[in-house]
């Protein structure tokens, strides 16, 4: 630590030297208690000011995280309910797809049986004009 009662050529403020005597005049240190005052307040102050900050951080963190989580739950819903739709639309897409292809068997069964009724019926006519001549 300086002492204060030897001064070096450096300092700003130097002590007044009484009458002969060696000594700094008492009002050397006068500025000294209002500035340790004010290192006080301000260390104080930026205590209090260091909490206040940290209680705001924390409550900011607090409604993000809250936010974030029902951000979360939102968006799982919607996840789930998207697969929902799209399982309702695969199973009424499969209906479909049997219900086409069984459109198609009998499509192509009713036309293998007219060609069948077809060979039949020119059958019974070469029957029918081989009698007639």
């Amino acid at each position: 630590m300086n002492n204060l009662n030897e001064p070096r050529e450096n300092w700003n403020i130097l002590p007044n030297h009484r009458d002969g005597e060696g000594d700094g005049s008492k009002w050397n240190y006068a500025l000294l208690v209002p500035l340790l005052g004010l290192a006080a307040f301000r260390w104080i102050w930026s205590r209090e000011s260091q909490k206040e900050i940290e209680q705001e951080r924390s409550a900011c963190k607090n409604t993000i995280e809250a936010t974030e989580k029902e951000l979360k739950l939102k968006y799982q819903d919607i996840i789930i309910q998207n697969r929902k739709s799209l399982a309702r639309c695969e199973l009424e897409q499969e209906k479909l797809k049997s219900k086409v292809q069984s459109y198609h068997e009998a499509l192509s069964a009713q036309s293998r049986h007219l060609v069948e009724e077809r060979r039949q019926l020119e059958q019974e006519r070469k029957v029918l004009e081989e009698k007639k001549t």
